[in-house]
């Protein structure tokens, strides 16, 4: 039989753990910021059975929010709390490899998006300029050639 930490199955996860990259942990810890309602035993689970890792201990803090200045009212306001979540494993952790924006997020995408936003003006229509055009043919000839494979 399984072994059973928290409360609740683990199917198909509807939280977000974001790795905090901190030199001052050990080869064998992680940093994570969690929602402010998942509890110890949920981050055990939630690693043990998704990522398939051995949690030997989980420590949690909840972090006060910034001081902020609201420029319309001019008072000074917090931001909203977050909770940091210290995870040991028995194995050693390396932080993955940063993303590839070309390659893994359509690079052609996001230049055109630049480009369109760097020559729009609010309420006037304009003539997309020949970088742009060539670009939309480029992605189209890739989604083709994609589609012929």
């Amino acid at each position: 039989m399984a072994q059973k930490f928290g409360n609740f199955k683990v199917y198909f996860p509807n939280i977000i753990f974001k790795i905090i990259p901190d030199p001052r942990l050990g080869k064998n810890q992680a940093a994570f910021r969690v929602p402010l309602n998942v509890n110890k035993f949920d981050i055990r689970d939630y690693l043990t059975n998704i990522y398939n890792v051995t949690v030997t201990d989980v420590r949690t803090a909840v972090l006060p929010g910034k001081l902020k200045l609201n420029y319309y009212t001019g008072r000074k306001e917090r931001t909203a709390r977050t909770k940091k979540a210290i995870v040991t494993m028995k194995e050693e952790f390396t932080y993955p490899k940063e993303p590839d924006v070309n390659k893994d997020f359509g690079g052609l995408e996001t230049k055109m998006h630049s480009i369109l936003t760097r020559t729009r003006m609010k309420g006037w229509n304009y003539r997309p300029p020949m970088e742009l055009v060539r670009l939309r043919e480029q992605v189209k000839q890739q989604k083709r050639e994609d589609a012929k494979q």
